[in-house]
């Protein structure tokens, strides 16, 4: 693959799902509710983030948009001439990047407007005429690197050596021929960048099916007050204390996804048939390597990742399910309407946007002063990086967008929240913002064509803040009844982010294998495997509802091509990064700050991970949150035991 397309799609992926991970805090302050049925006029337009940083307004975007069209073409003028000398090929190299900075910036403008008013049809409209461009630039482009790989190495190196500046493409180099045999000849790459928005548009459908056209019934809860259900309010409603609302929460929503299973299935089935069609052009013989090796990952990483959590689920996972059964007194198996809510009923406290940054910044004070100056900077929404709260049409879950997060070029990080006052969304701050503070040193300490870290490396930075902030509020503690609540959520980050995506990440082989060997992705399939993996992750003890299996047809990530274990990876390595930082302090830190957050993807991401001091090439990282799960199911159960056991 191109490594310049590699990094527009590395770049504009969404870094999805806040994680969970908890904090103590006062009761929230008076003032904004948040409620994802709120127009977005009516949200504080203080706690909005500010698109006009990036362009002062919509004339200036279409002026810049107009002015990319015009220069994408004469990118060719190149053509041909790469051999000629070194100043030739610093000027294409320097002017590729340079325009993909500029396609960012265009790309986020209309991004940042679309995703919190999704029914606006301009808007959309907007965003589709931009993702139209890339194509035109993956066309222009294409010729670069099969034109490259003409010259004699020996050749480039020589130039390199000739023109300093050329230097820092040395490691580009390097990885452009060792991924030679999967590069193709000038026309074919023309070709396939040419459908990339075609190949796109299963994924665009289903994230407009899902958060645009669909609708869910109401729940009414144990009082008969009505609660709308919404793709983005979903999370909240499954773990509420009220049984009643959990209950109808799953059942509304899983039922309303059964009526469009054929739908979904079908667009499931779109996107693989793409990944599966450039697996074939470039003559890989798996999907999943395809994916993986542009990263420089082996397929046995991943394979690894799975084997492990699958060998050690009967002492983590099964034995949680039982703590939760026991805890809830529930007699018979364990359903999902019992697996979201806190087991600490009536101790989980809300918290106000402002108390959980005064929070989360004291809670990473281990990662230094330059860190935690720039976390204050960005989670104050004073300074346009955020956009904090729900409303109506605005894109569900939590994202960073940093690919433009440089500082001399005067564009910071953007980060989508919904937050809702939760632990929960007080763990997703920290998480994305972990995201942007990656995304503001990897931009600031690498040139343009090193700035976008891979999706392998992606979710440490953000999965180390979780654990960091859960490792302080632990510390912190001395009530007992809070120890329980924070060890209940540490087990449930680990369960929704190790286990749950490791799941996925299964899944998602499973069903592209399934489809490599010629068959199609049909509803019933999939609702059939998913509800045997579920099965055998949770355990005997655990029982699926009507239509429980329907869970994968919500989960936009099975569109991004391999890209759910890395937050089991993720996780994993944060949580090694945090005991690191923890036990041996400044030291770690500024280690982890210096040679993984400004690192970019500018050596192999699991040099650039051990560097840090994190090694998964070996299953050790992974048996250690093993570990650390299974005894914190067992501290739970002792502390939980010893105040209620008896009673």
């Amino acid at each position: 693959m191109s490594n310049l397309l590699h990094n527009v799609r590395v770049a504009t992926a969404i870094l999805l799902s806040g994680l969970l991970c908890l904090i103590i805090a006062a009761p929230v302050l008076a003032g904004y509710d948040p409620d994802p049925t709120t127009p977005r006029s009516d949200v504080p337009k203080d706690y909005q983030w500010r698109y006009t940083d990036i362009f002062p307004d919509d004339a200036a975007w279409e002026a810049e948009l107009e002015a990319v069209s015009k220069a994408i073409p004469k990118l060719n003028g190149y053509r041909g001439r790469l051999a000629d000398g070194a100043s030739v090929l610093l000027d294409v190299q320097n002017s590729s990047h340079k325009m993909v900075m500029r396609l960012f910036k265009l790309n986020m403008y209309a991004q940042a407007q679309y995703d919190v008013n999704q029914g606006d049809g301009r808007l959309r409209g907007m965003q589709g005429r931009v993702q139209m461009v890339f194509p035109e630039f993956g066309e222009a482009t294409s010729w670069i690197e099969p034109e490259l790989l003409e010259i004699d190495p020996s050749v480039i190196k020589n130039f390199m050596a000739e023109e300093p500046a050329l230097q820092v493409f040395d490691y580009y180099f390097s990885e452009l021929w060792r991924q030679q045999e999967h590069t193709l000849s000038s026309p074919e790459e023309r070709l396939m960048a040419l459908t990339g928005n075609m190949r796109s548009t299963p994924s665009a459908a289903h994230e407009a099916l899902l958060g645009v056209d669909m609708e869910f019934p109401d729940v009414v809860d144990s009082n008969g007050e009505k609660h709308p259900l919404t793709v983005s309010g979903f999370s909240s409603l499954r773990s509420s204390e009220d049984p009643v609302v959990r209950e109808q929460a799953a059942a509304n929503f899983f039922g309303t996804l059964r009526g469009y299973e054929n739908t979904f299935s079908v667009l499931l089935d779109g996107a693989v048939k793409s990944h599966i069609m450039s697996k074939q052009a470039r003559d890989y013989d798996k999907c999943l390597e395809a994916s993986l090796s542009p990263d420089n990952i082996s397929t046995e990483a991943y394979r690894m990742l799975i084997s492990t959590i699958r060998e050690n689920l009967p002492r983590t996972m099964h034995k949680y399910v039982d703590l939760r059964r026991k805890v809830m007194g529930i007699d018979e198996k364990l359903t999902f309407p019992h697996l979201y809510n806190a087991m600490m009923k009536g101790v989980e406290p809300e918290y106000s946007y402002d108390e959980a940054r005064e929070m989360i910044t004291k809670a990473l004070k281990p990662l230094g002063k330059d860190y935690v100056k720039k976390l204050a900077e960005g989670m104050d929404p004073a300074n346009g990086w955020i956009d904090v709260y729900p409303n109506a049409d605005k894109r569900s879950g939590a994202y960073s967008s940093g690919g433009l997060a440089n500082e001399e070029e005067g564009v910071h990080p953007f980060v989508l929240h919904n937050f809702d006052n939760s632990l929960d969304a007080v763990s997703t701050t920290a998480h994305e913002m972990g995201h942007a503070l990656h995304s503001h040193y990897s931009s600031n300490y690498q040139p343009p064509i090193y700035r976008h870290y891979t999706t392998f490396l992606a979710e440490i930075a953000s999965t180390c803040n979780e654990a960091l902030l859960t490792n302080y509020l632990l510390a912190e503690a001395d009530d007992l009844d809070m120890k329980l609540l924070l060890l209940n959520q540490r087990l449930e980050s680990i369960r929704l982010t190790i286990f749950r995506q490791t799941l996925f990440a299964d899944f998602e082989l499973r069903f592209h294998e399934f489809a490599e060997e010629g068959n199609p992705l049909t509803a019933d399939f999939l609702n059939g495997l998913y509800a045997d993996m579920i099965q055998e992750y949770y355990g005997a003890n655990f029982e699926l509802g009507a239509d429980d299996a329907c869970e994968w047809m919500f989960i936009p990530h099975f569109y991004y091509n391999f890209y759910v274990f890395t937050y089991a990876t993720g996780l994993t390595s944060g949580l090694a990064m945090a005991d690191l930082i923890t036990e041996e302090g400044d030291k770690a830190a500024q280690l982890y700050i210096d040679n993984m957050l400004k690192a970019g993807c500018s050596a192999p991401p699991l040099d650039i991970l051990r560097s840090a001091g994190v090694d998964l090439e070996t299953p050790a990282p992974i048996l250690a949150a093993m570990d650390m799960f299974e005894s914190t199911v067992d501290e739970f159960d002792r502390l939980w035991t010893q105040k209620y056991g008896q009673n």
